[in-house]
């Protein structure tokens, strides 16, 4: 706990949880400090719950604060009796109904935003609005020294709404130096996990951008202007620009910050990076925030109010709440589903799979006969290369696997050879394709003579890990950039990661968050590298720049076992893992990552409980979830 010294005047108390989402510390934090403006003493409290001792109690977050205690529900009901709770969230939201139930019993209720406060007094409470302001800790741009380095920054949890959106600002965005901070939230936000920042990291990073792109949590979020967000980033003179929002005043739009259509908001963000406009919306915005409407001029009236509120009469929550209790016991409990996971036709789908494998492995064997018969050698492989190729020192190596891909490869080549202040050499591995891939890459290759390229035609087919194997192989620099030939990269994407390969010497990979386009559009690759992130699911592409040596160390792709059909990549990352590496992770849209209605990945997913368990097994050492843990 933190007190502010020399306060004199009515004390106020400020409680956060913990072990909470450390958004929600820097918002107490705030409120201690415009409470010391006020002239009052302020104490931040993280270790009890409030009690009637004659202070201003303000709790918040109490979705958090109570979750995420063991105390019982009479404690709990006694705290709320002499406290304020301060609520966060958006209405609608499971954090918001949750808040609601762990109000009941408090005297008044705040929200740091109107549609907030709106939707708790229609639930029956009496509601007032803190209206949040600047406050002089989260100003970073009076020490600041030096030019701006961030063109545009996104601050947010992880959402399929939000994830489409950005993917959309791809095209604007890959020559630009962006920061796309993605994280999940369905557990608290401590500070640990990547793109997370929280305090003066935070606003380092806000003074260090140019524009802030806020967009809506989904479709339904009904414009809710993330006040918060807004103010920080508004603190620190980088412009908003963002979708159209409703519970923005006094602010003004056009004014204070910037707002644009879906449709129109790359447009905006370009225009405002490359327009002197930027600085007159900053200048006022910061006017606003930290000396029109600082946190300390609405926080008086407030205390006020909650000073007269608790003094009141003492007021018992009725019984219902029980319910509500129960339900925090459960969330707080984090226990598996009272009933088993729905599986239908599990014996059907393990045998579906299991003769899918069978016809595969069988074709393989028929092949590798006609390749003895025909060439001699089970495993013959037939290579050519441009002009170029035997001169070439290259800096990365490209290595891009073949499967009947013939109508797409061309577009996948092409944006290799665009890329931009680096010498690469692009090494394809057509693993006997059944259409006209091997001939298309052929003709791109006689038309850009000038670039080192080298075909190797595999005569049996060897399945994707193999395949990335034999072109890991062939490569001659030290780092090597897995492209599936479907895929593309943007111009800069291949200086960016090696660049921060330098920056990262001890890291095993590099990889650049990536536009998903097609039947999916959204966002690949989108976190950074995480453990307890990745035991949950793989969510990092096997679009990467990976080292040579950690290839080397680590055996390569694992070949076709029971880890087979699109999950190769997840387990070279559990290798990775499980051996103390680590990948990097380039916050920018730098690649693009083609979806398709189907694909071999659905093919595992007949069985994915069965080859999860396998990886458990496998790597008993990492962090997995209890519910998969052996």
């Amino acid at each position: 706990m933190a007190r502010t010294p020399g306060m004199s005047g009515a004390e106020v108390t400020v409680f956060v949880a913990p072990d909470g989402n450390g958004f929600m510390r820097d918002i107490a934090t705030w409120i201690v400090d415009a409470a010391a403006s006020c002239g009052r003493r302020a104490l931040l409290v993280d270790d009890r719950l409030p009690r009637p001792d004659g202070t201003i109690n303000l709790v918040v977050a109490p979705h958090e604060f109570y979750v995420l205690r063991d105390d019982s529900d009479a404690e709990i009901r006694a705290a709320a009796r002499c406290s304020v709770p301060i609520c966060t969230e958006q209405p609608g939201t499971p954090w918001f109904n949750l808040a609601i139930g762990l109000c009941v019993g408090s005297p008044l209720v705040g929200d740091i935003n109107a549609t907030g406060a709106s939707a708790i007094a229609r639930e029956g409470f009496e509601a007032r609005r803190l209206a949040l302001g600047g406050v002089r800790s989260m100003d970073r741009i009076r020490d600041r020294v030096g030019e701006r380095d961030i063109d545009v920054l996104f601050l947010g949890g992880h959402t399929d709404r939000r994830a489409r959106v950005l993917a959309g600002l791809a095209p604007v965005l890959w020559d630009r130096r962006a920061e796309i901070r993605l994280f999940q939230f369905s557990r608290p936000i401590e500070g640990g996990e990547p793109g997370v920042v929280f305090g003066d990291d935070k606003y380092d990073l806000l003074a260090r951008s140019k524009v802030l792109v806020n967009l809506h949590r989904s479709d339904d979020s009904d414009g809710y202007f993330e006040w918060a967000r807004m103010v920080e980033t508004m603190a620190n003179r980088c412009a908003v620009v963002t979708e159209p929002s409703r519970g923005f005043e006094p602010l003004v739009p056009g004014v204070h910050f910037l707002e644009a259509p879906l449709d129109r908001l790359g447009a905006t963000v370009i225009d405002v990076l490359d327009s002197e406009q930027r600085d007159d919306v900053t200048d006022a915005a910061y006017r606003a925030v930290m000396d029109e409407y600082p946190l300390a001029n609405s926080l008086e009236p407030f205390l006020d109010d909650a000073a007269a509120a608790l003094e009141g009469p003492d007021r018992r929550p009725p019984r219902w709440s029980m319910r509500l209790a129960a339900r925090r016991r459960i969330v707080r409990a984090h226990r598996p589903p009272l009933l088993p996971e729905f599986r239908p036709h599990a014996d059907l789908r393990n045998e579906l799979y299991r003769q899918m494998i069978a016809e595969r492995d069988h074709r393989r064997a028929l092949g590798r006969v006609r390749a003895l018969a025909e060439f001699g050698a089970e495993d013959h492989v037939e290579r050519d290369a441009t002009p170029a190729y035997a001169t070439a020192r290259p800096e990365v190596s490209v290595i891009v696997t073949l499967f009947d891909y013939a109508d797409v490869v061309t577009e996948t080549l092409a944006s290799i050879c665009a890329s931009t202040d680096i010498d690469v050499e692009v090494i394809v591995v057509d693993d006997k394709s059944t259409d006209a891939g091997r001939s298309v890459v052929r003709s791109f290759m006689d038309d850009h003579a000038d670039v080192p390229m080298v075909l190797l035609g595999s005569n049996v087919n060897r399945g994707l890990a193999r395949a990335r194997n034999l072109a890991v192989s062939a490569s001659r620099a030290d780092r090597v950039m897995v492209m599936d030939a479907d895929n593309l990269v943007y111009p800069t994407c291949l200086r960016r990661l090696s660049d921060a390969l330098d920056a990262h010497p001890d890291a095993a990979f590099a990889y650049a968050t990536l536009e998903a386009f097609g039947a999916e559009p959204g966002l690949r690759s989108g976190m950074g590298w995480h453990v307890p992130w990745l035991c949950d699911a793989n969510y990092i592409d096997a679009q990467a720049m990976i080292r040579r040596d950690a290839l080397d160390r680590h055996g390569g792709y694992r070949p076709d076992g029971g880890v087979a059909f699109g999950w190769e990549d997840w387990d070279l990352w559990l290798r990775f893992a499980a051996a103390g590496e680590f990948g990097v992770h380039v916050a920018q849209l730098l690649g693009r990552y083609r979806t398709r209605a189907g694909s071999m990945i659905a093919t595992a997913n007949l069985v994915a409980s069965e080859m999860r368990a396998e990886l458990v097994e496998r790597y008993p050492s990492l962090p997995w979830p209890e519910t998969t843990s052996s």
